[in-house]
């Protein structure tokens, strides 16, 4: 089948065949990221992506070759693109202190996962069990980007601006603390009476969950030396 005939059920025929091709991938593919957001890869067919998108199964195959590609551009649109977005945004604060340097990018975190709830939903089917979409995911997208977190951390705890620990565990604790709010947005109105995606409640959690891990510089020790080091001191 020819480009222009499997094309031809796109709207606006009068544009260019390239032009037509490309608003159907997209519509596709943004069809397939809520759909492996909502049902992780195995809940997923190609054909209640097709349905989704309103476009005949034929597509899907022509423009991702099936399911497998069909995940792999969804992950490159989610994960890719935010782990990127981070180290471009890492890269242009040379000249700034490491632990600012972390909060920007923390803080940018936290903003972006609000604007893009299905990252997190993706990730968190794709993180289930062991799996081929799992190693995937870490090795070819997080491996890098959590080294280059942990770096930061470290250098911010040495600088006595974090919390001590470990730093890719505290990593996950951030990621947690951060995002779960955002991921049961529907619950977390009907409790707390406004939007957790609104500016103004996301501005909040911002501050407030920048202020569970970063410290300034000498709080941490003074904690130690009075036995108040994050915890309440047992009678």
């Amino acid at each position: 089948m020819s480009t222009d005939a499997i094309e031809s059920e796109a709207p606006k025929k009068t544009r260019r065949p390239q032009q037509r091709a490309e608003d159907t991938r997209e519509r596709i593919l943004g069809a397939a990221i809520h759909q492996f957001a909502s049902g992780g890869f195995d809940g997923v067919t190609t054909r209640a992506v097709a349905e989704a998108a309103g476009v005949r199964h034929a597509l899907v195959t022509y423009h991702f070759q099936g399911k497998d590609g069909l995940w792999r551009a969804a992950l490159d649109r989610t994960v890719r693109s935010f782990v990127e977005r981070q180290r471009v945004r890492c890269e242009g604060l040379r000249g700034v202190d490491d632990a600012q340097k972390l909060r920007i990018l923390l803080e940018e975190f936290i903003r972006y996962s609000a604007d893009n709830t299905d990252l997190h939903r993706l990730m968190t089917y794709a993180a289930k069990g062991v799996s081929p979409q799992l190693e995937e995911m870490v090795s070819g997208y997080l491996h890098d980007y959590f080294i280059m977190i942990a770096d930061l951390i470290l250098k911010a705890q040495k600088a006595g601006a974090f919390v001590p620990g470990d730093p890719n565990h505290l990593h996950y604790l951030f990621i947690g603390a951060t995002t779960r709010i955002f991921m049961q947005s529907s619950e977390v109105e009907r409790i707390i009476g406004c939007s957790p995606l609104s500016e103004a409640f996301v501005d909040q959690h911002v501050q407030q969950c920048l202020a569970l891990f970063f410290r300034h510089p000498g709080e941490i020790v003074a904690a130690k030396g009075t036995g108040r080091a994050g915890k309440t001191k047992r009678p």
